[in-house]
């Protein structure tokens, strides 16, 4: 549970409050995107003129989990000092920091992912994990991570979370998002638990169309339940609702169309804060995806999102102010439950020390930069919680003829059946990496990626070409190809061709999704690697050699 305000802290939360004008209490409630701004980040007359128009409580910085981290640390960090020096109240600054703070800076360290961590399955590593993204995140001007994910991989065929999750056991998964959480918050950055009620049911994209979680109340209560019962328990600062329905926690009125959880007074007040007793922020995903959209007109999707109990809403854009104090004005949103919003999210600036920035906007809680990281002693404390991961993550799933591991002495011809066509352009460089190490070893390395006409590879044996080991990995980055993370196009052609030779039996390393089996259920041998993190292909390549063993246990139930 949230721990208590000082006396202090509470004054600053009431003061703040009774200093307010109503326009700006609206505007803590709302978190801009600063990646969409229409002016350069430094301009400061621009700011000034932007924030006095619209006093925005909070900004979205650095890259999107679904594309890629951007920007340097430093540059974030004097660009955040400037806004908060101009503002009229401490500013909170989000950001997508599921994978270390380096999974939304790039000069900052990304973990592997959080599927890998529970491959791992470690409560101290997962400390660690939250610890060092508070740590970079805070000094380069993050005070608030939407990340981790409480999400359960319950069906196969879901597209969004794939490695954004902690795999498919309750207790798992709330083992590991409460040590976290705990990492995070104790060196200064909040965390916020996602996607409450539940991603992981539905096999569609709620970026697309509202998505459904149709477990029934009593599976629902031991699953997703218990991992935010849990994770309130150990005084996580904020929940994310999705755009994702719930059908048992509805009234039968309401049952004309899936309802989204950041509509839902139902879900949120009477589930998530009544129900469970959660009394900290509730922020609702990005109000700019489909499974939102598709509610109604901006107008209604507004105040119903706002009325039904969140707190911050997530890019509305800025006819948000105009829309508020209409409804204020007209009664459909009350004074009362606006303060309510304004009072919880100033009670978190309060915990994360905000109101103590100097007048230069500077953050004396935030670690210095070096070379737009942390010292190097702590980078490499970093990047040692990254590796450590890599290693103990990789997960032997299949290994029916034994060719596990490989005895380097007997390969030195190897080919390479490449799977991943369909990403090129997102990470599709990182594919090249597990090629570079294999000719690194001396090995002959012969790679396919062309798979036209199907029969390539049976042409190859007709004509005598051999190998003493085949490789087939694969790789789909996040919304690679929005709506699947499963081998398609190209990919799914190779599947077709490999089914034609007669004498290769392709080693399967999955870099993404765990269930390539589902796919390619014919594999004899399948390692589960989880990204194309940098130590994580070296690693997974020196197990595969018997370098190291395969340490990583399966975050998912398989049953091929």
């Amino acid at each position: 549970m949230l721990k208590g305000l000082s006396e202090e802290e509470q004054r600053w939360v009431e003061r703040t409050m009774n200093s307010m004008t109503l326009r700006e209490k609206i505007g803590q409630t709302m978190q801009d995107h600063a990646g969409r701004l229409p002016f350069k980040e430094a301009d400061e007359d621009k700011i000034t003129a932007y924030l006095e128009r619209y006093p925005v409580g909070s900004f979205f910085i650095g890259g999107e989990i679904i594309l890629k981290a951007a920007g340097k640390a430093g540059d974030y960090r004097r660009w955040i000092e400037t806004y908060q020096k101009l503002s009229r109240y401490p500013l909170l600054f989000s950001g997508d920091l599921e994978f270390g703070a380096g999974s939304a800076v790039r000069s900052l360290t990304a973990f592997p992912p959080l599927l890998a961590l529970a491959a791992a399955d470690d409560g101290a590593l997962a400390y660690e994990y939250g610890k060092y993204t508070a740590l970079e995140g805070r000094a380069a001007g993050f005070t608030w991570a939407l990340a981790p994910g409480m999400d359960l991989l319950l069906n196969w065929l879901n597209p969004v979370i794939t490695t954004r999750c902690l795999g498919d056991n309750p207790e798992r998964t709330a083992r590991l998002a409460s040590a976290i959480i705990r990492g995070m918050q104790d060196h200064g950055l909040a965390a916020c638990a996602k996607h409450f009620p539940g991603d992981g049911v539905d096999f569609r994209d709620q970026h697309i169309i509202t998505t459904v979680n149709d477990l029934s109340e009593a599976e629902w209560l031991t699953t997703y339940g218990e991992v935010t019962s849990r994770v309130i328990k150990a005084g996580v600062l904020s929940v994310m609702t999705g755009h994702i329905a719930l059908p048992w926690a509805e009234s039968a009125d309401r049952t004309e169309a899936p309802v989204p959880a950041t509509v839902s007074s139902a879900i949120t007040n009477g589930l998530l804060r009544e129900r469970l007793g959660f009394d900290g922020v509730v922020i609702s995903d990005a109000l700019d995806m489909g499974g939102f959209l598709s509610w109604g007109d901006y107008k209604r999707r507004i105040i119903d999102c706002f009325a039904a109990g969140t707190d911050v809403l997530l890019w509305p854009d800025t006819r948000y102010f105009e829309v508020m104090e209409q409804a204020i004005g007209d009664g459909a949103i009350t004074m009362e439950r606006l303060d309510q919003s304004v009072r919880r999210i100033l009670e978190m600036k309060a915990r994360l020390g905000v109101q103590h920035l100097d007048e230069r906007g500077r953050d004396n809680q935030a670690l210095e930069l070096f070379d737009d990281r942390l010292a190097p002693e702590r980078t490499a404390e970093a990047l040692r919680v990254g590796a450590e991961i890599a290693r103990r993550s990789v997960t032997l799933v299949r290994n029916r003829a034994g060719i596990l591991p490989l005895e380097a002495a007997s390969v030195s011809k190897v080919l390479v059946i490449m799977l991943n066509k369909v990403t090129e352009g997102r990470q599709f460089e990182k594919m090249g990496r597990f090629v570079e190490l294999l000719r690194a070893r001396g090995l002959e390395v012969d790679v396919l990626d062309q798979f036209e006409p199907l029969s390539t590879l049976r042409t190859w044996e007709e004509a005598g070409k051999s190998w003493d080991a085949a490789f087939m990995p694969y790789f789909m980055p996040l919304h690679g190809m929005m709506n699947t993370a499963r081998p398609v196009g190209d990919a799914a052609k190779a599947i077709w061709a490999m089914q034609h030779a007669e004498t290769i039996r392709p080693i399967g390393i999955s870099f993404s999704t765990p269930y390539l089996l589902k796919d390619i259920p014919f594999l004899d041998t399948l390692v589960n690697a989880y990204s194309l993190h940098e130590e994580t292909i070296e690693y997974t390549i020196k197990a595969i050699f018997g370098e190291i063993p395969f340490e990583g246990k399966s975050p998912v139930e398989l049953t091929i």
